[in-house]
């Protein structure tokens, strides 16, 4: 069920782009503190333990947020936007969702589960490893980290897409994530 016909975003929806934005932003800069920093150890271990975690419950958000995406569907696109543009959107969008999925899928199963490790949800219980399959691992890192990059570098697109809507055309568009209210209402 998609409904075109709206203008805006309802709460639930703009409830569920923030939070979503902020969760998966500061998944992916512990990912990266995890990646660059050379914390190593002792100290690497909780870290990792709770990365794990969030990214076991971000898995979560995220079929529920592509349920609801796809259950919602996007509004219609402002008056006067260009085709090109309207394509961009929905490119990114939907590589957006992508990436919400891809992404603990390749930590939370390819690197973890199917990789023998078990993954403790913030000392509530722990799911045991599903199995050890030789050589996962390393697949599962390199896709995590091609989907970490798409996923920053898709973060950034929106990012600056909507700061050209809210700044330069000045058409409405951000305020409707932010207010729920469509330009002119």
């Amino acid at each position: 069920m998609t409904d075109k016909s709206t203008a805006t975003y309802g709460g639930l929806s703009r409830l569920n782009h923030w939070l979503g934005a902020l969760l998966f932003s500061g998944v992916i800069l512990v990912g990266l503190y995890l990646a660059y920093s050379g914390v190593e150890g002792e100290e690497r271990a909780p870290i990792m333990a709770m990365h794990r975690a969030t990214g076991t419950v971000l898995l979560l958000f995220a079929l529920w947020r592509v349920w609801w995406r796809i259950r919602q569907g996007f509004p219609a696109p402002m008056a006067g936007v260009p085709g090109w543009q309207i394509t961009a959107a929905r490119v990114t969008h939907w590589g957006l969702i992508f990436c919400m999925l891809a992404m603990p899928l390749s930590g939370v199963f390819l690197m973890s589960l199917l990789g023998g490790r078990p993954i403790n949800i913030y000392g509530l219980f722990t799911i045991p490893p599903i199995m050890d399959i030789d050589g996962i691992r390393p697949i599962g890192r390199q896709i995590h980290g091609l989907v970490a990059y798409a996923f920053i570098a898709l973060i950034g697109l929106h990012f600056l897409a909507a700061l050209k809507h809210a700044l330069i055309d000045r058409d409405g568009t951000l305020a409707r994530m932010l207010s729920g209210r469509a330009a002119g209402v």
